[in-house]
């Protein structure tokens, strides 16, 4: 798919490049049949529906990444890593924990020192 973004006529929307998105469907579609065919043409229909939609919401999230700032990407980090932090105090009683911590630690106040 082309990493460039391209604005669609004075609403500012999109314009996606729908031959990718298509040919990127069929891709999922016979990377997840590769060995096996659907059961039948209502299976299949539904198998590459699910595969469309997929590559639909792939094109969009790789346009919403394009189009954060740098500060928007550090909020995201930092939320990553606060997420992350919040998984390393729920470890059982035995576990170290206080490497990983300060780790992660140093990478937040890192994060927000160059944002």
């Amino acid at each position: 798919m082309a990493d460039s973004v391209t604005l669609a006529g004075a609403e500012g929307t999109p314009k996606y490049d729908r031959a990718a998105i298509m040919a990127d469907a069929w891709r999922i579609y016979r990377r997840d049949w590769a060995n096996a065919r659907p059961a039948n043409t209502k299976a299949r229909r539904k198998s590459f529906s699910r595969c469309l939609k997929s590559a639909w919401m792939t094109a969009k999230w790789k346009l919403a990444e394009a189009l954060k700032t740098l500060q928007q990407r550090a909020a995201d980090r930092v939320l990553e890593l606060t997420n992350e932090l919040m998984r390393i105090d729920a470890r059982p009683w035995r576990m170290r924990t206080s490497a990983d911590r300060a780790d992660i630690l140093n990478q937040i106040a890192t994060v927000e020192r160059n944002a």
